[in-house]
């Protein structure tokens, strides 16, 4: 409660952030998005790569430490970032919990389902909030789109498409592609897909079929499309690391469409959402906003607050169930249903 930056009236105003590790989505992204934000501060950044930030410290006046367990110590930190690679997420998480600090866990949440059961522990014990850090549903055109889809304007649901690709040689340098480190596709892009689907279904698919390229020297994917199989409707992702960049999210009806041409990293410009149906096709268009800088503001309200992230492990649970289920029904070559699973 101390480290907490107090109002005038004692109120708590502000959040002390450290980030662990100095990964570019913490460095272009998420130390812009504190340092904007209204109710947080960075307090420091520690790295085993000084050099790498050393730059980046001075344009943004945060604190460079040398190690990550330098910023679990500082009494002054009240939240954590974790942007390690994906294999580490569970173990420094848990980590930082101990440690009494709040954790805003990089996506996706961990390498394996299983792994998420002791990060709660770890939350509930120190009575610390836990968070995926997905970052795009906090952009209002995500709203805006449900809100459409449950007006009722494109009828029926009938299918979901979403597609997140882009070029991206194999490097034994890049998590992406190590061994141990959750690599592939689907863990880095496929997981927004994934996300989406669930979010505009309204849950977790009843089975899942998929079909992977695998990179040999890691065993994680490089291009994954999935089938996943609703009551009511059917949806359909492909995610990529061999093919061109594209991304999107197209929700069919039975009378009209919804698409979100950016959902992923629509920038700061305005967010469109462009409804198609009897009428025509109809843009709408929300205010341009830094989605990371509302994502950090959300999860400091919630410590300031003593409130529930409005997205908690619950949904990273699922999240990761889903995964887990593409991957084994790519690797065995069988429909999974999503009862082997829970």
């Amino acid at each position: 409660m101390s480290a907490l930056t107090l109002g005038e009236n004692g109120a708590q105003k502000k959040v002390r952030w450290g980030i662990i590790s100095s990964a570019g989505i913490a460095r272009k992204a998420l130390i812009p998005a504190i340092t904007a934000a209204s109710n947080a501060e960075l307090a420091c950044v520690g790295t085993g790569n000084p050099d790498r930030s050393r730059e980046n410290a001075e344009e943004w006046g945060y604190e460079l430490l040398h190690s990550y367990e330098a910023v679990l110590e500082r009494s002054d930190v009240d939240a954590v970032y974790n942007p390690l690679p994906n294999g580490m997420h569970a173990e420094w998480s848990i980590k930082a919990l101990e440690a009494g600090k709040h954790v805003l866990c990089e996506k996706p949440f961990t390498v394996a389902p299983s792994e998420i059961g002791p990060m709660v522990a770890a939350a509930e014990k120190a009575d610390r909030r836990l968070m995926e850090a997905f970052m795009y549903r906090f952009h209002p055109q995500i709203d805006l789109a449900k809100q459409v889809l449950e007006s009722g304007r494109i009828g029926t649901l009938r299918t979901i498409r979403a597609k997140f690709s882009f070029n991206a040689a194999p490097d034994p340098t890049n998590p992406r592609f190590q061994a141990g480190q959750g690599p592939g596709a689907l863990m880095d892009v496929g997981c927004y897909c994934v996300n989406a689907i669930r979010f505009f279904s309204g849950g977790a698919p009843k089975a899942v079929t998929a079909w992977s390229t695998i990179h040999a020297e890691s065993g994680g994917d490089l291009t994954t499309t999935g089938l996943l199989e609703y009551e009511s409707h059917s949806a359909l992702f492909d995610c990529s690391f061999e093919s061109y960049f594209r991304m999107g999210i197209e929700i069919v009806g039975s009378d009209g469409t919804i698409a979100l041409p950016k959902p992923w990293l629509p920038g700061k410009d305005p967010g469109v959402v462009r409804v198609s149906d009897k009428d025509g096709v109809e843009e709408l268009t929300t205010p341009g906003v830094d989605h990371y800088q509302l994502m950090v503001e959300h999860f400091s309200d919630c410590i300031l607050n003593g409130q529930a992230p409005v997205r908690g492990a619950d949904d990273a649970l699922e999240n990761m169930r889903v995964l887990e289920a593409v991957r084994i029904s790519a690797g065995e070559q069988r429909r999974v249903r999503w009862s082997e699973l829970v």
